[in-house]
């Protein structure tokens, strides 16, 4: 019903958007070791934005909407509003409105700090954010001050984790508990997410920030109950904490060196794909991206001290064709035998766009590591769409 509300002063103002799309798709996911296709839908994508200035006072309106259909299960059809919101701002303030995602992380992998915003996990492999966060009904106010910026969020609508459907390729749960997956559901204007950022430029080029947000605990678990003798049932965690994060980042010429660091209350730690522990949870992340002439090169660590779980990074993408990008992404644990490589190659012609993507998942079955979990989901995705 919000949805709608917002949906009526955008749409009368349709005559001055600027900009305005439609984009119609497909995506779908071959695995290996099976043979079998799954989390195959269509999706289509309208988009309008526009902008209007007065003497003191800009408006600016955004609606993104993206629908998915599933042809591959009997998942119903699910619209998600991406960013459906009224700003209005000034020289020195922004305030908005609707349905929000924040960026606060400018790491690639995994964004520490982005712990705003619930993420769809239908596909263990999402390192997309632009496809796996889903967005927040909210308020968002931010102040400047010469190089200083605060800004305030309250999410009246918390939204929840989308999990992977039951019997899909990543159902973590056994054959015999009873599970659906799915959206989670969370309540409007009930446990109530809010946070602060403060956001300082240096005079040298460093940018650094703090952040304090309160939310749900993310990404979401199960947690299984005996239903008799017998049966036993998966029922999502209903978990808030406390996060506290700083970042930095420093552009010298073609170099850009960054960091992040985020310290959990009492979070839910992952052990394996079911079981969790109730901790303080401790990460943080550093990493070099060099740009030259024809590509792009980064390199990053990761340390988790509370699951101990330590990565090593490294990313390439060719930017010489406009039309072809192809990358490369690669994730290995520091102590075990547990690894992550993405290959992907993106084309564009005209209004078209083509992708594929291959994730090799390698490793054990233990606490200690991660991607062996998924070890026999090696597959291939498969994205084309058309805008106009």
């Amino acid at each position: 019903m919000i949805l709608l509300l917002l949906l009526i002063p955008l749409l009368s103002w349709a005559q001055d958007f600027s900009e305005k799309s439609f984009t119609s798709g497909a995506r779908s996911s071959y695995f290996t070791e099976s043979g079998k296709a799954d989390n195959t839908f269509l999706y289509y994508i309208p988009e309008y934005a526009s902008e209007t200035f007065g003497e003191t006072l800009g408006i600016r309106k955004k609606l993104k909407v993206r629908v998915l259909d599933y042809t591959s299960s009997d998942e119903r059809l699910i619209i998600d509003p991406l960013d459906a919101s009224v700003e209005f701002f000034t020289n020195n303030n922004s305030f908005q409105i609707g349905f929000l995602r924040y960026r606060f992380s400018e790491t690639f992998g995994l964004q520490l700090l982005d712990v705003a915003n619930p993420r769809d996990y239908s596909e263990f492999i999402f390192n997309d954010l632009s496809w796996s966060k889903r967005s927040v009904f909210g308020i968002n106010d931010t102040f400047k001050w010469n190089k200083l910026q605060i800004q305030f969020m309250l999410t009246l609508w918390p939204n929840g984790d989308r999990l992977p459907y039951q019997h899909s390729a990543f159902d973590p749960t056994p054959e015999q508990v009873q599970y659906q997956g799915g959206e989670v559901e969370r309540p409007w204007f009930k446990d109530l997410e809010y946070g602060t950022r403060l956001q300082y430029l240096f005079e040298n080029g460093l940018d650094f920030s703090f952040l304090y947000y309160h939310h749900f605990s993310r990404p979401t678990f199960q947690t299984i109950r005996s239903t008799d003798l017998t049966s036993f049932k998966a029922e999502s965690t209903h978990h808030l904490v406390d996060s506290f994060g700083t970042s930095a980042s420093y552009v010298l010429e073609d170099w850009v060196i960054r960091g992040d660091a985020l310290f959990t209350l009492d979070d839910l730690v992952q052990k394996d794909l079911i079981n969790y522990d109730k901790k303080n949870h401790f990460q943080v992340l550093a990493g070099v991206d060099r740009t030259f002439n024809d590509f792009l090169f980064g390199v990053q660590g990761q340390a988790d001290f509370t699951s101990e779980r330590h990565f090593f990074g490294i990313r390439s993408e060719y930017t010489g064709h406009a039309w072809w990008k192809p990358q490369v992404m690669f994730f290995r644990n520091l102590s075990y035998d547990d690894s992550w490589i993405q290959l992907k190659s993106a084309f564009e012609f005209s209004d078209w766009k083509f992708s594929l993507t291959y994730d090799n998942m390698h490793g054990q079955k233990n606490e200690n590591q991660l991607f062996g979990f998924f070890r026999n989901q090696d597959r291939f995705l498969l994205d084309v769409n058309f805008t106009y």
